[in-house]
């Protein structure tokens, strides 16, 4: 595997050397064996600090010869796709997407910061080129809204977190070493709401020493551009016996990593200063200038943000507010990091599952040559796998395991006749990564029109083996569903049968518009692997699509009425009437009530021989 990643490059910005080294870190993790090229201002440089291949970024030749080369290109990640800072930014990226789309190879929008984009033109760009990306990731709720007021709506918008929280720390060289107690490092940059400011800033931070005795250092993060400000306002401090200390980080990403992690507080401008503070569980102030440190601080619940023209009164507030609670915040970071670190790890492979699922398609297609067959095929107009239990098992663990996430349907008669009426429900199932057959009547209609199904893939049963193969490992399961207290009870039996499973968490199915927000966060905060989601067909499928940004790493299935069997308060059919596919019959005479659903099982297979009819017709 070759992969062409197209970023900030060799460009003096540490912060978009950490996601390059995130995600070289990430991607040997996921293939040791896989080869990375980034597009760099100084190839030379990126090459020594990451050690993987690099071209010029301004050479059009060196450009269109690595992407020939690479099996995948990756956009970003950070802030690409903005025109604050020059107008040049968002062509150039998105004329790379479109020239390696034009030369056939697929692309993945990695961890992206979106916006602001301030111009028309850029706003058309957007809309134009991005749609071409196979897959689009993006770091913070706001991105994922600018792209949808744009009018990116395909591919599906996921959210991840930036790949810098997955960084691990290494020691800094011993000249940079933290020495002194009660350490706070000033990340600061160039900006126009800090100019005229600086003297603000120096006041604040002599007060924080006199009254807090706090030592301040001040850190460079991009040495040609932060350093004079640093200067400026350290130059101006009067309340210790000399200047603050200015460090230019001319440093890996990990070594600046571990100098901050021996801080003991940060106040940051520059996003990924923050970034690195919740990494290695050290206290915040963030100085607002940018949508993007907003963003940031509501992942990660800091409390403590100034606007970057802040007064000395209000700088020093935010400072010793965070100073006074930095015991609970550090207990609050150790809590949520080891979830945001998952999620920023995810965000590689859900970049590079194009290629990554390449296996899968392999395996699948060496296994239709020893006479398993599997195929997409159709039933009235809704898209069918022809796959058996064990490898849908296989398929879902493996894309669980590698933090792809998938949306699983498990169809039957009834649903493939509303798809038919069902515009919105119809798009839903083509749009799924899965979609299996759940009754014997749509076994019967596949065969029919003349595919070899393996069998049937019961939802109940589907849900079942997944829990038996992630028993006593390390993937956990959220149950959505039922009515209350049902979902609870199919959990705690399901952990009985068997031993070691996690269940990361469980809601019933009759939640208010009002109380949706908190059920998404609920899922969105247990980083599940596996959500199963029982709200009836349809309804679901639709929910789903909506959901699974949440946790879009996760494998989600509609699981329909499963939770009710689980639970103990429905009996499931005997094992005899689901080896005959009679299941239907032993419902109907258990619950009499359901016999107007029945219907859909005889109208479906007229309307599948009709359609076998046509297709005969036409052939």
């Amino acid at each position: 595997m070759r992969v062409l990643v197209s970023g900030y490059h060799g460009m003096g910005n540490l912060g978009d050397e950490a996601v390059l080294a995130a995600f070289v870190q990430h991607l040997k993790e996921i293939d040791p064996k896989a080869e990375c090229v980034a597009l760099s201002g100084d190839p030379s440089e990126t090459s020594a600090a990451h050690g993987i291949e690099a071209v010029p970024r301004a050479s059009l030749g060196a450009i269109i010869r690595e992407i020939r080369r690479s099996d995948i290109v990756i956009s970003g990640g950070g802030s690409l796709l903005q025109d604050a800072t020059g107008k040049k930014s968002v062509p150039y990226y998105l004329g790379i997407i479109a020239l390696a789309r034009m030369m056939g190879r697929p692309v993945s929008v990695y961890a992206q910061g979106v916006g602001p984009l301030n111009r028309a033109f850029s706003r058309w760009l957007v809309k134009r080129t991005l749609p071409r990306a196979s897959v689009i990731t993006v770091r913070d709720e706001a991105s994922a809204r600018l792209l949808q007021e744009v009018g990116v709506v395909k591919p599906e918008v996921m959210l991840v977190a930036d790949p810098a929280f997955g960084l691990v720390p290494c020691d800094p060289p011993d000249a940079m070493a933290v020495q002194a107690p009660n350490t706070v490092m000033f990340c600061l940059r160039p900006w126009p709401g800090l100019d005229g400011r600086e003297a603000e800033y120096a006041l604040a931070i002599d007060r924080a020493v006199s009254e807090l005795g706090i030592c301040p250092i001040f850190l460079a993060f991009q040495p040609d551009r932060d350093l004079e400000v640093a200067h400026r306002i350290a130059d101006q401090c009067r309340a210790g016996e000399k200047s603050p200390a200015v460090i230019s980080c001319d440093m890996v990403p990990e070594e600046v990593l571990g100098l901050i992690s021996r801080a003991e507080m940060v106040v940051g401008m520059r996003l990924h200063s923050l970034i690195f503070a919740a990494n290695a569980g050290v206290p915040a102030v963030a100085i607002d200038y940018d949508p993007k440190i907003r963003a940031h601080c509501q992942r990660v619940s800091e409390p403590y943000i100034v606007e970057v023209g802040a007064s000395a009164d209000q700088l020093y507030a935010a400072i010793a507010g965070a100073w006074a609670s930095r015991d609970e915040t550090r207990a609050r970071l150790r809590e949520i990091m080891p979830t945001i670190r998952e999620q920023a790890k995810a965000a590689a492979s859900i970049s590079l599952s194009p290629i990554l699922d390449k296996p899968v398609t392999e395996r699948m297609k060496a296994q239709a040559e020893e006479g398993k067959d599997y195929m997409r095929a159709s039933v009235l107009g809704s898209p069918v796998d022809c796959i058996g239990m064990d490898d849908a098992v296989y398929i879902l663990m493996e894309r669980a395991a590698l933090g792809l996430g998938a949306h699983v349907v498990t169809i039957n008669p009834e649903m493939a006749l509303a798809a038919k009426r069902d515009a919105e429900l119809a798009d839903v199932i083509r749009g799924a990564d899965l979609v299996v057959p759940d009754g014997v009547g749509v076994v019967r209609g596949l065969r029919i029109l003349g595919y070899k199904p393996p069998g049937r893939v019961p939802g109940i049963e589907l849900a079942t083996n997944l829990m038996r193969s992630a028993a006593g490992g390390e993937m956990s399961f959220f149950l959505v569903g039922a009515a209350p207290g049902i979902a609870e009870a199919a959990a705690e039996n399901m952990s009985k049968e068997f031993p070691g499973l996690k269940i990361a968490g469980t809601w019933h199915g009759y939640f208010s518009d009002a109380e949706e927000e908190e059920v998404l966060r609920c899922i969105r905060d247990a980083a599940p692997n596996f959500v199963f989601v029982g709200m009836g067909a349809g309804k679901q499928e639709k929910w789903i699509t909506k959901a699974r940004q949440m946790a879009p790493c996760a494998v989600w299935i509609g699981v329909g009425g499963s939770f009710d069997v689980m639970s103990g308060s429905v009996k499931r059919a005997p094992a005899a009437f689901q080896k005959l596919g009679l299941e239907w019959l032993y419902r109907l005479v258990s619950e009499p009530r359901r016999a107007k659903r029945m219907t859909a099982l005889p109208a479906f297979v007229f309307a599948v021989m009709g359609e076998a009819f046509r297709k005969s017709r036409r052939s």
